[in-house]
C-alpha cells in the first residue's frame, strides 16, 4: 500500500508490524494443508487520518470458500442485529419498503429487517454463509457486491453494511455502486469497529487481513464528500470491543446532528501517541506469553475457548498457540476443522466440560460474560487476554 486508500495520500507511516500471518477465518479441514503467510502492518494517513494495512490480500482468497464466520453465533450478536434495525428505522423514519444488507454472512441482519415490513435482499460473495441465509427465507446473491449487482436489485430505501465498510479494497467502487440503489432519500448504514476503542482496548488482535481500513469519523467525512454523500448522525456501538454505527444520506437530504461534529472534532491522536500505541502491543504480548508459558511449565492444560479471527492473529503473534491442547467452539462450520498457522484442532465446547483443563483462554473475550454463562459446568480458571490480562 503506497498510497491512502481514501484520499490517495502518499504521506502514509507505520505503527504496528504483527509479522506475517494466514488468512484469520481460513479454517482448514485437515492439519497438512499449505498455508500463505502475508504481511500484516498497519499504517497511518497523515493527510485524512485514516488507519489501514498496508498488505492487500485478493478478496476472492479471504471470502468465496472457508470463509466460517457467522453473524448470529452468539446470542448478544443477534441481539444487536436487531437493535440495529430498529435504530435505523427510529432515525430514518423509514419504516418499510426495500432493504440490502451488503456482505450480509448469514442473513441474520437482512431478517431482521424483513421481520419488520422490508422486503429484504443479502449480497454475500461465501458459499457456505450464503446457503444458512437461504434456509431463513432471505433472497440472497452469492457474489461480491459491485455496481452490477446494484444494477441487479434497483433502488432500495435502506442499505446496510455491518463490518463489510472496512474491508473493501476499492472504496470508491464500493461507494458508487452503494449510489446505484440510493433514491433521494435512501439511506446508507454502515456499522464497524471504531479507531478509538481500538486504541483504548489495546485491540491489536483485531488485526487481520479482512479488517483493511480501521476507521474513524473524520477520513470517512472527507472521502463522502467527493462522492456527493455526507454522513447525518453517528452511534457508538459495544459489539466487537466498541464500534461506531454510521448514518450516510445524498448531500442536503437530511439535518445533520451534531453528535457528527463532536465525534469528527475528538479525533486527535498524534503521530508519537500511535507509535507508542505499538510498542505497548509488544510489551503485551510478551506479557501474554510469559503467564501462559509459565502456566504450562508448571504442569498446568490450557486450552481456548471460541475461535473468531482476532483469536486467530492473537495467537499467531504471541507463539502462545503451542501451549494450547485444543479449541473449543459453538459454531458447527468450525469444529473439525483446526486453526489457521497455529493447526490447533477445533472441537465442540462439550470437550471443554468433559476433559476439565486446568486453564481456558477466551479468544472472542467481547463475548466472555455470555461465554463463561453458556458454560457453568466448567471447573477451571478462565483467562480474558485483553485489554489486560485477566484470571477469573
Amino acid at each position: 500500500m503506497k498510497t491512502c486508500r481514501m484520499c490517495k495520500s502518499t504521506d502514509l507511516y507505520e505503527f504496528l508490524d504483527l509479522g506475517y500471518h494466514t488468512h484469520s477465518d481460513q479454517f482448514r479441514k485437515t492439519n497438512d494443508e499449505p498455508e500463505m503467510r502475508y504481511p500484516l502492518k498497519v499504517l497511518m494517513c497523515s493527510n485524512c487520518g485514516l488507519a489501514q494495512l498496508s498488505f492487500v490480500v485478493e478478496p476472492e482468497v479471504m471470502y468465496t470458500e472457508d470463509y466460517l464466520y457467522e453473524a448470529s453465533i452468539t446470542a448478544t450478536a443477534s441481539k444487536h442485529w436487531g437493535e440495529l434495525a430498529d435504530d435505523v428505522m427510529r432515525t430514518t423514519g423509514i419504516n418499510g419498503g426495500r432493504s440490502v444488507d451488503i456482505g450480509g454472512n448469514d442473513g441474520t441482519l437482512a431478517l431482521k429487517f424483513q421481520e419488520r415490513n422490508f422486503t429484504a435482499v443479502n449480497v454475500d460473495p461465501c458459499r457456505e454463509v450464503a446457503q444458512i441465509s437461504e434456509k431463513k427465507g432471505i433472497k440472497t446473491i452469492n457474489q461480491f457486491f459491485n455496481k452490477s449487482v446494484a444494477e441487479s436489485i434497483g433502488k432500495v430505501d435502506i442499505i446496510t453494511g455491518t463490518n463489510v465498510f472496512a474491508h473493501v479494497n476499492d472504496l470508491d467502487a464500493f461507494v458508487e455502486a452503494v449510489k446505484v440503489m440510493m433514491k433521494d432519500d435512501s439511506v446508507f448504514v454502515f456499522e464497524s469497529p471504531y479507531f478509538l476503542d481500538f486504541l483504548e482496548g489495546l485491540e491489536y488482535d483485531t488485526v487481520y487481513h479482512q479488517h483493511l481500513s480501521y476507521l474513524s469519523l473524520r477520513p470517512v467525512m472527507m472521502f463522502l464528500e467527493k462522492h456527493g454523500l455526507e454522513v447525518f448522525d453517528v452511534r457508538h456501538t459495544k459489539l466487537h470491543g466498541g464500534g461506531f454505527r454510521v448514518y450516510i444520506c445524498m448531500q442536503g437530504q437530511r439535518q445533520i446532528a451534531p453528535i457528527v461534529a463532536e465525534t469528527a472534532k475528538s479525533e486527535n491522536w498524534t503521530k508519537n501517541e500511535l507509535i507508542a500505541w505499538g510498542k505497548a502491543c509488544e510489551i503485551h504480548r510478551e506479557e501474554l506469553f510469559e503467564t501462559v508459558y509459565n502456566l504450562h511449565k508448571q504442569g498446568h492444560s490450557i486450552c481456548c475457548v471460541s475461535a473468531p479471527a482476532k483469536g486467530q492473529t492473537l495467537l499467531n503473534y504471541t507463539g502462545i498457540g503451542r501451549f494450547i491442547s485444543f479449541v473449543s467452539e459453538k459454531s458447527k462450520l468450525k469444529i473439525g476443522r483446526y486453526t489457521p498457522g497455529t493447526k490447533i484442532k477445533i472441537v465442540g465446547d462439550d470437550e471443554l466440560i468433559k476433559q476439565q483443563p486446568d486453564y481456558a483462554i477466551i479468544l472472542a473475550w467481547n463475548f466472555s460474560k455470555e461465554i463463561m454463562a453458556n458454560n457453568p459446568d466448567y471447573k477451571g480458571k478462565w483467562i480474558i487476554p485483553l485489554p489486560k490480562i485477566t484470571i477469573i
